[in-house]
């Protein structure tokens, strides 16, 4: 009965139960098609790993299946160059393809497993300056948030990029504080910034941690930091050589010109932070633990949303567009609400009695878990399941090397279950894709104007109620005339 006990009072044990349970609620759909929330930048992401198996491992030149212009002056791509974030992610899962075989599976479950390796990193943080039960706690949350299980197993690179800069947090604490694992901290944050240069937002509070130690530890901590910035310069050099790579990004800032209007901060407050990641509870549970005064006036973890809040109104429409974007405040968010637990539990008995406070408390925990849920499950969701009826077809029958056409507004998702390299919009007739990039076939799972002009002029090769497939290269009737492609 003791050892018992001493089991349940165990801090490693409650960490590897919500690590496995944590694991088990990450593979809900794990096997699902990539055509679910934000399935176009997943597919991006997806397209280069596979691509890796179909034309050779060169992580230097990154490709997917979008020969589209998406530069910030649109010119043609067709090499196909992803020069978004340097491909750690892919990295770690082309093992996987090349043991066991192209799968979505093998991207989702890495995915799930660095979200549970920043789980611990996250642990160790908290624990490094809250104590056990709030690292524990903070943990819990992270992990069992559902847009955090939601997102950390996409084939998104930010799950990945969360791992990698907690770990630089964490072992730039060690650092700082104990002068220990220095080189494990340039790695980290190497890594980090390689992945997404927004790893600088997880670094800024421990600048404020670093300028409280003598000089020398300072200057040391600066080099480092530098150091550690060589990859990150040589990368972005490098892709600048291939600017038709480099999507657009410049409008991530404020190109709508949203920043700080009331609809910022209905987007970002009530849909995002108080519906879909902590809903009303959690958000109340936050802001008891951020009111609070941290003991021995110790403002790391506020310096750190403060961090994040520059994040979201730096690239205020990006935020507001993509939600993801938000994934990276989860860390933080956690350990607040941890502390708006803690507060209700142990040091609210001022105000009201723990026979109040505490089930109090696990009801508003509970609450934040469900209220959140509502939302989130809606992203689980296929868009269009049709684009994976064609997007098999057309891997069956056309040739392997083809080039397509799959129209989806722009959107890749659909033109990466064809598993076929082309155009996700007809950014030029169909005539003058065919002559000058060699496009030979026509997917579509509308049947609009342009689907159906095709239809009339060339040879369908698979037509259903839910999608057409043509052949661009055999003319059924003559493109001249009386009924020009729309």
């Amino acid at each position: 009965m003791i050892r018992l006990l001493a089991i349940f009072k165990n801090q490693y044990f409650w960490l590897s139960l919500i690590l496995i349970m944590g694991l088990g609620v990450r593979l809900y759909k794990i096997n699902a098609p990539i055509a679910d929330w934000h399935s176009w930048r997943q597919a991006d992401t997806a397209a280069v790993t596979r691509n890796f198996v179909k034309e050779g491992f060169n992580p230097f030149l990154p490709k997917y299946d979008d020969m589209s212009g998406v530069a910030e002056k649109p010119i043609p791509n067709p090499d196909r160059f992803r020069f978004v974030e340097f491909p750690v992610y892919n990295i770690l899962v082309y093992p996987l393809f090349l043991l066991f075989g192209i799968s979505d599976l093998f991207l989702r479950l890495v995915s799930a497993l660095v979200s549970l390796g920043a789980g611990v990193f996250l642990f160790l943080i908290v624990r490094a300056f809250k104590g056990k039960f709030l690292g524990v706690l903070s943990t819990a949350i992270f992990t069992f948030l559902p847009f955090n299980i939601f997102f950390s197993r996409t084939t998104l690179p930010e799950p990945t990029l969360i791992f990698f800069s907690l770990g630089m947090i964490y072992f730039w604490i060690k650092f700082i504080e104990e002068n220990h694992f220095k080189w494990w901290a340039v790695f980290f944050t190497s890594i980090a910034f390689l992945i997404k240069p927004w790893a600088i937002f997880f670094f800024l509070p421990l600048i404020y941690l670093g300028i409280q130690k003598p000089l020398k530890r300072q200057l040391k901590f600066m080099v480092l930091f530098l150091l550690a910035m060589i990859p990150f310069i040589l990368w972005r050099l490098w892709i600048l050589q291939q600017p038709e790579g480099i999507p657009a990004s410049n409008w991530l800032i404020n190109g709508d010109g949203i920043r700080f209007r009331p609809a910022f901060w209905w987007w970002i407050v009530q849909n995002r932070l108080g519906g879909e990641i902590l809903g009303v509870t959690g958000f109340f549970l936050f802001f008891l633990g951020f009111l609070r005064r941290p003991e021995a006036r110790n403002y790391f973890f506020h310096w750190w949303a403060f961090s994040m809040f520059l994040n979201i109104a730096i690239f205020a429409s990006g935020n507001v567009r993509h939600n993801y974007y938000q994934t990276v405040l989860v860390p933080v968010l956690a350990v607040f609400v941890s502390m708006g637990v803690n507060f209700l539990i142990n040091r609210s008995q001022e105000l009201i009695p723990r026979l109040i406070s505490v089930p109090l408390s696990l009801i508003f925990l509970g609450l934040t878990f469900y209220l959140t849920w509502v939302p989130v499950k809606e992203f689980y969701k296929i868009n269009n399941p049709p684009i994976i009826q064609a997007g098999r077809m057309a891997d069956q029958i056309l040739p392997k090397d083809a080039l397509v056409v799959a129209p989806y507004n722009g959107d890749t998702a659909f033109l990466y279950q064809t598993n076929r390299a082309g155009f996700a919009t007809t950014v030029l007739p169909l005539v003058d894709l065919v002559a000058e990039y060699g496009v030979h076939y026509y997917i579509s799972t509308s049947y609009d104007d342009k689907t159906n002009w095709v239809i009339r002029h060339f040879t369908v090769l698979k037509k259903s109620s839910e999608f057409v497939i043509a052949d661009l290269t055999k003319i059924q009737h003559p493109l001249e005339g009386s009924d020009p492609e729309p």
